[in-house]
């Protein structure tokens, strides 16, 4: 309800309105006695005194009350007042302060300033006993007020104890597990909450039948992933073993291709040396066949020379002859001369036969020659097929000890590799083993969900499904009796069902 309903259902005027100022003026001549004599009485009284923890805070309430009279007859009743008048409405409700407490003190402050204010003139002791009528009818008035505010604020509370009792009961119930349950008939004006209620627990049942359904397939395809992951881990370790026996049998055979490529470097090495060697050989088996030609040429040149010999020995054996017919025809003079010719003839033939038989020497040793020099050029020629076929050797060698040199090092690369599958494949083993403990440990939360989930009652018929009903809740309780309406007098606190009062502090004071 708004300022200017309010205001009609009061019957504040203009009128009213104009008298604010003399109002504002009797409030602030005598409030402060009234207010004086108020806060005496409620010293006295433990129950009301309650309320300020101190004389201070009292003195602070005390002023903050008439400031707020004065304000309120100083000005016009608009929004601002009413958010102060409801900001003091909830600064009671926090400390626990009844509506009878405040309606009580307005009653005797109001009747006090009335009768002040009637026999304030001359005619003040013929006016007092009006004047305490007055007061008597503005307390009685506001007594009603307050009986009847507190009579309706009662109901209020009567409906929402039934209310929360209801509900306390039914949340009880469903606590214990059972879904099914129903808040019954409530009074009036709470019948969303009934609805409220019934949808959550229908809402509740729907979602732990999804959660059951769906924790009995995260079980079994839990226990899949796990059987899967069991015959996962087993061959992995098999292929672990595999892959390190495959590298410790090409780690061997990377050691013997590093072997054989160092085997064959030395091979290489030694065929290149025997190269070299068999064109040294080559070249002398060439000085041997050049020296085989001078001794040939030397040779013909001794024939020649023994033909010149051989000549000689002819031409001087027939010198003796001519020598000797000369001497016959000398007769006795000729004697010694012819024995000369005889002894020079006798030299010669000797001479022939001796050049003859050098001749023949060295016929056999040209023959010897020549037949040296033709196998010396024959061994030239052996010679340099074999220095092709080892420079041929030696290429290949070459080749072989570059290939096997380019192989160790791919070897040694598939062992690299194969050592790193191996490493991999023993940390996929250890993950397998570890996806295979997550696999065993979510199907055992799968199965305590289910299990939760069978504590509760369930009712999920409405969609299609049977009702899910495993282990049965515990005896609902039964509702507890409310007590019947009575008069609000006791103080309350916030809740509907507090009964002790707080105590206020400064600040809840600050406005009144």
């Amino acid at each position: 309800m708004d300022i200017s309903e309010r205001l009609e259902m009061f019957a504040l005027t203009e009128t009213d309105h104009s008298r604010f100022g003399g109002i504002a003026r009797l409030i602030s001549r005598v409030g402060p006695a009234v207010l004086d004599k108020f806060y005496s009485v409620v010293r006295a009284d433990r129950r009301r005194s309650a309320f300020f923890k101190s004389q201070s805070v009292m003195d602070h309430a005390r002023a903050k009350q008439l400031d707020h009279w004065v304000d309120l007859f100083s000005g016009r009743i608009d929004s601002n007042y009413m958010a102060r008048a409801e900001r003091i409405g909830q600064v009671h409700a926090r400390i626990g302060l009844p509506p009878t407490f405040y309606i009580g003190a307005y009653a005797q402050i109001l009747a006090e300033v009335i009768e002040r204010d009637i026999t304030a003139g001359i005619a003040g002791p013929l006016m007092k006993t009006r004047a305490k009528r007055l007061g008597t009818l503005l307390k009685v008035a506001l007594l009603d007020v307050d009986i009847a505010t507190s009579a309706y604020l009662a109901a209020q509370d009567h409906s929402r104890e039934t209310t929360l009792s209801s509900l306390s009961v039914a949340l009880e119930t469903v606590a214990q597990g059972d879904l099914t349950t129903q808040l019954g008939e409530l009074p009036a004006g709470f019948e969303q909450i009934q609805s409220d209620f019934a949808a959550m627990c229908d809402c509740i049942a729907q979602t732990l039948g999804a959660v059951a359904a769906s924790s009995e397939q995260i079980r079994v395809g839990a226990s899949e992933i796990r059987a899967a992951s069991d015959d996962l881990s087993q061959r992995t370790e098999s292929q672990a073993a595999a892959l390190e026996e495959s590298a410790a049998a090409l780690d061997q055979l990377t050691n013997g291709v590093q072997t054989s490529a160092q085997g064959a470097s030395e091979v290489n090495r030694s065929v290149s040396e025997a190269e070299a060697e068999a064109r040294e050989g080559g070249q002398v088996v060439e000085e041997a066949v050049e020296a085989m030609d001078g001794i040939q040429k030397s040779a013909q040149e001794i024939g020649a020379f023994v033909n010149v010999i051989d000549s000689i020995a002819f031409q001087t054996n027939l010198l003796a002859l001519n020598a000797g017919v000369e001497a016959a025809r000398a007769g006795d003079a000729g004697k010694g001369f012819a024995v000369v010719a005889n002894e020079v003839r006798a030299l010669a033939q000797r001479s022939a036969e001796a050049a003859q038989n050098i001749k023949d020497l060295i016929g056999s040793s040209e023959q010897q020659v020549g037949r040296g020099v033709a196998l010396v050029g024959r061994t030239g020629e052996v010679f340099r097929r074999i220095v092709d076929k080892v420079s041929g050797i030696t290429g290949l060698a070459a080749q072989i000890s570059e290939n096997s040199q380019n192989q160790a090092g791919q070897l040694g690369q598939v062992n690299s590799a194969i050592g790193d599958m191996d490493r991999m494949t023993q940390q996929n083993a250890a993950m397998v083993e570890e996806t295979t403990a997550a696999a065993r440990n979510l199907a055992q939360q799968a199965e305590d969900l289910a299990k939760l989930v069978r504590m509760f009652k369930l009712d999920i018929g409405a969609t299609g499904g049977s009702p899910l009903s495993v282990v049965p809740p515990a005896s609902a309780p039964a509702p507890r009796a409310l007590p019947e309406p009575a008069a609000y007098s006791a103080p309350r606190t916030s809740g509907a069902l507090a009964l002790k009062p707080e105590e206020a502090t400064d600040a809840d004071w600050a406005e009144f």
